[in-house]
């Protein structure tokens, strides 16, 4: 089902099970979670969890080698002062050797960093989850308290890229009502003993 069949499925129920019409609010979600304390600490870490892979021995060790290759090169390939040929043989053996043990160095570090990304990335969708499950619950415990039957994401899109709410008149936007009650539980969190 898509969205807009499950929300015609779940009016209809509404309408059926109740004589009033079905109280209707609006939330940003998008806004909420980037207004996070947690999503912006995140993204701190995650940031700096990619810095270091580039700080990783193996990143520096493959550095090092391509700076020497480029000299090597430079070498080679200079026609003002060319090389005897004994040591132009010497330099194209050294270069040689080391493009090799910079393709394997490489290869090592990008399986390193493709390990580590996936890790970052696995961390990173626990960290929203938990966020956005955090969102929900006290979205929730909103709705409930104010007597709203349902509650859309207004910042929210289709699998299609469009906004899932298209049109709203006059419904209640309870977004800032969630920011306070998120705000109050990170407050209490850090106040307590």
């Amino acid at each position: 089902m898509n969205p807009f069949q499950i929300l015609a499925a779940v009016l209809a129920a509404t309408m059926l099970s109740a004589t009033a019409a079905p109280r209707i609010a609006l939330i940003r979600v998008k806004d909420i979670y980037a207004g996070l304390p947690s999503t912006a600490a995140l993204q701190q870490e995650i940031k700096q969890e990619r810095a270091e892979i580039m700080k990783d021995q193996r990143a520096e060790e493959l550095r090092r080698i391509i700076a020497e290759l480029r000299d090597l090169q430079a070498r080679l390939s200079d026609k003002a002062n060319p090389l005897p040929e004994e040591a132009s043989r010497k330099f194209a053996r050294s270069y040689e050797i080391k493009r090799q043990e910079a393709q394997t160095l490489q290869k090592e570090f990008e399986s390193f960093r493709a390990e580590r990304e996936k890790e970052i990335n696995r961390k990173m969708v626990a960290g929203m989850r938990a966020s956005l499950n955090q969102i929900m619950e006290t979205s929730g415990k909103i709705s409930q308290e104010k007597g709203y039957d349902l509650v859309f994401d207004s910042s929210g899109n289709t699998n299609t890229g469009e906004p899932f709410v298209l049109y709203s008149k006059d419904s209640p936007d309870i977004t800032d009502d969630v920011k306070a009650a998120l705000q109050d539980a990170a407050t209490a969190k850090t106040t307590k003993p």
